[in-house]
């Protein structure tokens, strides 16, 4: 994808491929569970934590950042903070992109932020998102 850090694509195509995950479970089990998905790229500190039993945890505000643009976010899209567009706009074959303009982002003040809606994948009969369906499904 001309070149983007691949950190960001592999996030990006990780939750492309959640939202189908959960649309599979959806169909099998006729169910209407919903996903929203909030991104962001920036340094982060990660640990081990504890003595007997141990815990591995993430903090900085890129982690708080990612959870806002979640919380923000639209249920079978995914929220990208202005930082996470700039590396992965490129995607369009993948990804339909759109500009939510600037919102106020609790703790951050006003960001401009973006939305992205998985494509269908070729020959897969769905619409993207939630509502795709790859041919490889085992219902």
């Amino acid at each position: 994808y001309g070149g983007q850090a691949p950190h960001a694509t592999n996030t990006m195509m990780l939750a492309a491929d959640m939202f189908r995950a959960l649309g599979r479970v959806n169909r099998k089990y006729n169910l209407r569970f919903d996903l929203r998905i909030g991104v962001h790229t920036g340094p982060v500190v990660a640990g081990v934590l504890g003595l007997k039993r141990f815990a591995y945890d993430v903090w900085g505000d890129s982690v708080n950042t990612a959870s806002r643009m979640e919380s923000n976010g639209v249920p079978g899209l995914i929220h990208l903070s202005s930082d996470m567009h700039r590396i992965v706009g490129g995607m369009t074959n993948v990804f339909d992109f759109s500009c939510c303009g600037k919102i106020d982002i609790k703790g951050k003040g006003e960001m401009t932020t973006f939305l992205a809606r998985p494509l269908a994948r070729e020959g897969s009969g769905g619409l993207g998102g939630i509502a795709a369906k790859d041919d490889n499904d085992d219902r």
